[in-house]
Protein backbone atom coordinates (compact mmCIF):
# COMPACT_ATOMS: atom_id res chain seq x y z
CA UNK A 1 0.00 0.00 0.00
CA UNK A 2 0.86 3.69 -0.73
CA UNK A 3 1.77 5.99 2.32
CA UNK A 4 1.92 9.35 0.76
CA UNK A 5 3.81 10.25 3.30
CA UNK A 6 6.47 8.83 1.30
CA UNK A 7 6.71 12.02 -0.77
CA UNK A 8 4.75 14.57 -0.46
CA UNK A 9 5.92 17.06 2.42
CA UNK A 10 3.28 19.67 3.61
CA UNK A 11 3.55 22.36 5.54
CA UNK A 12 1.52 22.74 9.08
CA UNK A 13 -0.32 18.90 7.97
CA UNK A 14 -1.61 20.65 5.50
CA UNK A 15 -3.71 17.93 2.98
CA UNK A 16 -2.24 16.93 -0.15
CA UNK A 17 -4.70 17.57 -3.43
CA UNK A 18 -5.71 14.58 -5.49
CA UNK A 19 -2.77 15.98 -8.41
CA UNK A 20 -0.09 16.13 -5.73
CA UNK A 21 -1.19 12.60 -4.78
CA UNK A 22 -0.98 11.55 -7.87
CA UNK A 23 2.51 12.67 -8.66
CA UNK A 24 3.70 11.16 -5.27
CA UNK A 25 2.31 8.00 -6.91
CA UNK A 26 4.28 8.37 -9.84
CA UNK A 27 7.43 9.23 -8.16
CA UNK A 28 7.10 6.22 -6.14
CA UNK A 29 6.51 3.88 -8.89
CA UNK A 30 9.84 5.18 -10.47
CA UNK A 31 11.44 4.86 -7.99
CA UNK A 32 11.03 1.14 -7.42
CA UNK A 33 11.03 -0.04 -11.04
CA UNK A 34 14.47 2.06 -10.94
CA UNK A 35 16.87 0.12 -8.42
CA UNK A 36 20.19 1.34 -9.95
CA UNK A 37 18.90 5.11 -9.20
CA UNK A 38 17.43 4.10 -5.51
CA UNK A 39 19.17 6.68 -3.76
CA UNK A 40 18.65 9.54 -5.58
CA UNK A 41 15.35 9.10 -6.63
CA UNK A 42 14.32 8.11 -2.62
CA UNK A 43 15.07 11.46 -1.53
CA UNK A 44 13.43 13.44 -4.55
CA UNK A 45 10.12 14.77 -2.46
CA UNK A 46 7.04 17.15 -3.60
CA UNK A 47 5.75 20.09 -2.12
CA UNK A 48 2.89 21.53 -4.12
CA UNK A 49 1.39 20.83 -7.85
CA UNK A 50 0.09 23.35 -9.85
CA UNK A 51 -1.34 23.09 -13.27
CA UNK A 52 -0.96 26.36 -14.93
CA UNK A 53 -3.03 27.41 -18.01
CA UNK A 54 -1.22 29.70 -20.42
CA UNK A 55 -1.65 30.90 -24.13
CA UNK A 56 0.75 29.74 -26.70
CA UNK A 57 2.45 32.45 -29.19
CA UNK A 58 -0.18 30.89 -31.66
CA UNK A 59 -2.96 31.82 -29.54
CA UNK A 60 -3.94 28.69 -28.29
CA UNK A 61 -4.14 27.43 -24.91
CA UNK A 62 -2.18 25.17 -22.75
CA UNK A 63 -0.94 23.80 -19.28
CA UNK A 64 1.95 22.80 -17.93
CA UNK A 65 2.65 21.49 -14.39
CA UNK A 66 4.71 23.12 -11.98
CA UNK A 67 6.25 20.93 -9.19
CA UNK A 68 7.99 22.25 -6.32
CA UNK A 69 10.49 20.04 -4.34
CA UNK A 70 11.87 20.96 -1.01
CA UNK A 71 15.57 22.79 -1.51
CA UNK A 72 17.35 19.75 0.42
CA UNK A 73 16.00 17.75 -2.64
CA UNK A 74 17.50 19.43 -5.33
CA UNK A 75 21.19 17.82 -5.45
CA UNK A 76 19.33 14.51 -6.06
CA UNK A 77 17.21 16.13 -8.64
CA UNK A 78 19.81 17.46 -10.64
CA UNK A 79 21.47 13.83 -11.10
CA UNK A 80 18.19 12.09 -11.63
CA UNK A 81 16.03 15.21 -12.54
CA UNK A 82 15.85 14.17 -16.96
CA UNK A 83 14.32 10.87 -15.68
CA UNK A 84 11.69 12.34 -12.85
CA UNK A 85 10.95 14.88 -15.74
CA UNK A 86 10.51 12.65 -18.86
CA UNK A 87 8.30 9.96 -16.65
CA UNK A 88 6.13 12.68 -15.20
CA UNK A 89 5.67 14.04 -19.17
CA UNK A 90 4.70 10.70 -20.17
CA UNK A 91 2.14 10.20 -17.45
CA UNK A 92 0.66 13.41 -18.20
CA UNK A 93 1.03 14.59 -21.74
CA UNK A 94 2.30 17.94 -20.37
CA UNK A 95 4.79 19.84 -20.02
CA UNK A 96 6.64 19.64 -16.70
CA UNK A 97 8.70 22.39 -14.73
CA UNK A 98 10.77 21.54 -11.52
CA UNK A 99 11.55 24.05 -9.19
CA UNK A 100 13.07 23.73 -5.74
CA UNK A 101 11.10 25.82 -2.63
CA UNK A 102 13.24 27.94 -0.38
CA UNK A 103 12.55 29.10 2.80
CA UNK A 104 14.69 31.65 4.38
CA UNK A 105 14.74 32.60 7.85
CA UNK A 106 15.35 36.05 9.22
CA UNK A 107 17.98 35.82 11.61
CA UNK A 108 15.89 38.20 13.59
CA UNK A 109 13.07 36.72 14.21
Amino acid sequence: MFNRREKIIKKDGAKPTDIEEDVAKKLHSLEKNNGDKKQHLGIIFINTVHLVDFTQADGSASQYMLVKIPHRSIAAFRKVGQLVQDHLEKEYEKTVIVVANRTIISPSG
